[in-house]
């Protein structure tokens, strides 16, 4: 690894700088950086979203296999810092501009090598293995218990769900959300186990690495001409189609951030992940059972 500038500071020395550095928004235009903090002029900071604040954190395990196994641009983690209850990890800064600045002015044929670049890092992201890869959630160091999943398929109103120590127990939890979300419908108890056994949670195929927040604010066209792929905090190991899924409800919440829509955006969603229609049509029929515990 190329040497940084936080290399000869100590842990407590991060510690202290984390306390006072700015956040990133307020150097620049950057859209939802509010919770990252600009240490020095190569790293910043942000708080690792993992539900235990024990072992490392997902999202530097998560960043570790893509850097090993794929040719996907991610910031390098510099160093995790402990505190009393929490942990914060301190990255490489790429510098650039997020993809919902720059789309706008782009010419079509850049989008269009935008969306081909998009569909190969999920491309490449789908074929990595490893040991707990068959254990659905985020990332856990070997030997680990699973962990708590949160991303958009799960927050709707309480912020983390499971774990799940298999698919099986992770496709029974969807059908049981929409179970009851179908009895929320007044369709009567058996009629909605009935309609659950016959359009059951699609659990085909093997978990694959899945970002779950692929929108444009997290990527980052770099000065350097590649597309950086930021903020893995979601990341885990997950059906197929949740990535489409996942994109399709972070679009919508970018039209709200940022005022605008982008309708060929959502038109390419389906190429970059994979058209997975009848998977989001039944999310859709399930998610208001995810509004009970």
């Amino acid at each position: 690894m190329q040497s940084s500038d936080i290399d000869d500071l100590t842990n407590e020395q991060l510690f202290q700088l984390n306390q006072t550095a700015p956040r990133l928004s307020q150097q620049s235009n950057a859209i939802g950086a509010e919770l990252i903090r600009r240490l020095t002029p190569g790293t910043v900071s942000k708080a690792a979203q993992d539900k235990e604040a024990v072992g490392t954190p997902s999202e530097v395990l998560t960043l570790e296999l893509v850097f090993q196994h794929t040719a996907i641009p991610v910031p390098r983690v510099r160093r995790v810092i402990q505190g009393r209850s929490s942990q914060f990890i301190v990255m490489d800064y790429i510098p650039g501009r997020q993809l919902s600045h720059v789309w706008p002015e782009m010419p079509l044929w850049k989008k269009l090598r935008v969306v081909f670049t998009l569909h190969d890092y999920v491309r490449q992201l789908r074929t990595i293995r490893r040991p707990r890869s068959t254990i659905p959630g985020p990332v856990a160091p070997l030997g680990h218990p699973a962990r708590k999943c949160s991303s958009p398929l799960f927050d709707t109103k309480y912020d983390w769900r499971g774990p799940f120590a298999s698919l099986d127990e992770l496709a029974a939890f969807f059908n049981d959300r929409y179970r009851i979300a179908l009895v929320a419908q007044r369709v009567g108890p058996a009629q909605a186990k009935a309609r659950v056994r016959a359009d059951p949670f699609d659990d085909r195929g093997p978990l694959v690495l899945t970002h779950q927040d692929i929108n444009m604010r997290n990527i980052i066209v770099g000065e350097d001409g590649r597309l950086w792929l930021i903020d893995w905090a979601w990341a885990g190991f997950y059906p197929r189609w949740f990535e489409y899924v996942a994109m399709r409800i972070q679009s919508s919440h970018e039209e709200t951030v940022v005022d605008r829509k982008e309708p060929l955006w959502d038109l390419l969603v389906p190429f970059i992940c994979g058209p997975y229609y009848r998977q989001d049509k039944w999310f859709r029929g399930m998610v208001n059972g995810m509004w009970y515990r």
